[in-house]
C-alpha cells in the first residue's frame, strides 16, 4: 500500500485521455471529473509510483502525490477492528445518519 501514488492530470480532450489510458496501468477515482479555470478536465489516477511516473513523463500539466499510499495506511490504522455486529448476531440500528 505504501507504493500507491496519486496523480491529478489536466486533460484537454478525449485524445489526451486515450493517451494516458494506453500509457500506464492505473485506476481513476469515481465520480465526475472537475474542470479547471481553463476548461480542462482534472482527473485523479491512482497506482504504483512507477506507473504514475509514466503519466508524469507525458506533456500534460499534472500534480503528483507520492505519499498517498502512506496517508491511506495511516487512515486505515484508525479504523476499528472490532466486529460490532458480532458475526451477524447483532442487528444494525438507526438510519445511518451521523449526529
Amino acid at each position: 500500500m505504501d507504493d500507491i501514488a496519486k496523480i491529478s492530470v489536466s486533460i484537454p480532450d478525449l485524445e489526451a485521455l486515450t493517451t494516458i489510458a494506453a500509457t500506464a496501468k492505473v485506476v481513476t477515482n469515481c465520480g465526475a471529473p472537475r474542470k479547471d479555470s481553463e476548461g480542462n478536465y482534472v482527473v485523479a489516477f491512482f497506482g504504483p509510483l512507477s506507473e504514475v511516473q509514466k503519466i508524469a513523463a507525458l506533456s500534460f500539466r499534472h500534480q503528483v502525490d507520492e505519499t498517498f499510499g502512506q496517508q491511506l495506511k495511516a487512515a486505515q490504522a484508525q479504523v476499528s477492528k472490532i466486529d460490532r455486529f458480532q458475526g451477524g448476531k447483532v442487528k444494525p440500528e438507526g438510519l445511518g445518519i451521523k449526529r
